[in-house]
């Protein structure tokens, strides 16, 4: 009989042996990364373009053109490639955000033939509707009403123009004017500048064979190819200090604390990570068993780390009833400053590093967990080794390391705050 009170044993991860991607270039330039799962009869298909909102001149056009795109091409109406993707089991999905622009398709493999002719349509003769732009527009200005009236909402958007600037594309939040600001000529000089091969790389997932990559050049090998964007580096404005947005009526304060930091390529990414964890990067963290367990002050809080390609933030994010935002914010400080007078017990620690291996593993759970895994290093130009290297990183961290990591980066006279409530 299994004693269900005594835990089973952990181990730790040793080496361990990541499914190598498969690399080959259309006929245009276009690289495509692969990873291969003979048993799998269904296709992930992710075109990732270099097309983010840092790269627009006005406000929202990234968004509206990855959306709008498969509104209508030269041949087809907006109802026949719905019609002919869902006919044949496809599904996509489009994201834009601050560096990129993706398209995601999923579909059956014998769909092939159906699915991805179309999809290179769309990269070569999508024509922008003007009834469709209108109707983009007035869904978007209908979710942002809804938005300003989150005060978490309000609280992020204020600390990131805080972090970065106003009108920084790091920091800049769509505003309701941003709305009537672009029309279809926009739109259309940022596909033909962006939406271009030089600006895309596509990465597929599934049961890869030289039929699929044939079909990939002779369709998405078509797409004209330009010179690449290049990111120029804006100055960031950041301001310092606390700050307070008032929202009328509302019932709780959203909180936001954190500073500027870097990005994934920095040689303390994963260290940071790791001290993220301890504070607020899981449930059993300390700003969890704080504030929400102990105090009852929240429901939730969580410390994060975002990476841009040229350059990052910390940030802790807490929603609070309003009469207690200042003891929350004694209580967020109060943990920081703990990390930065004692080192973290190795019982902890060892908590923590067993809770990031299991997630590490949950992440390659599967060839369509593993193709986001790849994109992210081929995001950041990193070495097929990453992934043991950040195992070796997890296993070899010390307490007196994550103390060090605290007084560099985590000192509260440096940290931006705000209260949305």
């Amino acid at each position: 009989m299994i004693d269900r009170s005594i835990p089973p044993p952990t181990y730790s991860i040793c080496k361990w042996e990541i499914p190598l991607p498969t690399d080959c270039c259309l006929k245009n330039g276009i690289p495509v990364i692969g990873l291969q799962d003979p048993n799998l009869t269904l296709i992930r298909l992710d075109i990732r373009l270099k097309a983010g909102s840092y790269y627009q001149k006005k406000q929202l056009l990234s968004h509206a053109t990855i959306k709008l795109m498969t509104e209508g091409t030269q041949s087809m109406s907006s109802e026949q490639i719905a019609e002919q993707l869902d006919y044949a089991g496809a599904y996509f999905e489009v994201i834009s955000n601050r560096d990129f622009a993706t398209f995601s398709i999923y579909f059956p493999k014998k769909a092939a033939v159906k699915v991805i002719p179309i999809v290179g349509k769309l990269f070569t003769e999508a024509i922008f509707p003007e009834d469709k732009i209108a109707i983009l527009k007035r869904n978007t200005a209908k979710n942002l009403a809804i938005n300003m009236e989150k005060t978490s909402y309000l609280a992020y958007s204020h600390f990131i123009a805080h972090v970065f600037g106003k009108q920084h594309p790091y920091g800049i939040s769509v505003q309701f004017e941003d709305i009537d600001n672009f029309n279809r000529e926009d739109i259309i000089d940022f596909y033909q500048q962006h939406f271009h091969a030089g600006n895309i790389r596509l990465f597929i997932a599934g049961n890869i064979d030289k039929d699929l990559l044939n079909l990939l050049d002779n369709t998405m090998g078509n797409i004209p190819c330009k010179n690449p964007n290049q990111q120029n580096i804006i100055p960031v404005e950041p301001s310092e200090g606390k700050f307070f947005i008032e929202k009328e009526n509302a019932v709780q304060s959203s909180i936001c604390i954190g500073n500027r930091l870097f990005n994934y390529q920095h040689k303390d990414w994963i260290d940071m990570s790791i001290l993220k964890t301890v504070l607020g990067g899981y449930f059993g963290s300390r700003l969890m068993t704080n504030i929400r367990e102990k105090k009852g002050l929240t429901y939730g809080i969580y410390s994060q780390m975002v990476s841009f390609q040229m350059d990052g933030l910390f940030v802790i994010r807490t929603d609070v009833n309003k009469a207690q935002a200042q003891e929350a914010i004694h209580e967020i400080f109060e943990e920081l400053s703990i990390l930065q007078r004692e080192p973290v017990p190795q019982e902890e620690l060892t908590l923590v590093k067993n809770y990031l291996y299991g997630t590490l593993l949950r992440n390659f759970d599967g060839v369509f967990s593993q193709i986001d895994r790849t994109i992210l290093l081929n995001d950041y130009h990193f070495s097929h080794d990453y992934w043991n290297q950040y195992t070796e990183t997890i296993k070899n961290i010390t307490p007196y390391r994550l103390l060090e990591l605290a007084v560099l980066y985590l000192q509260s006279d440096n940290m931006i705050e705000i209260v949305a409530g």
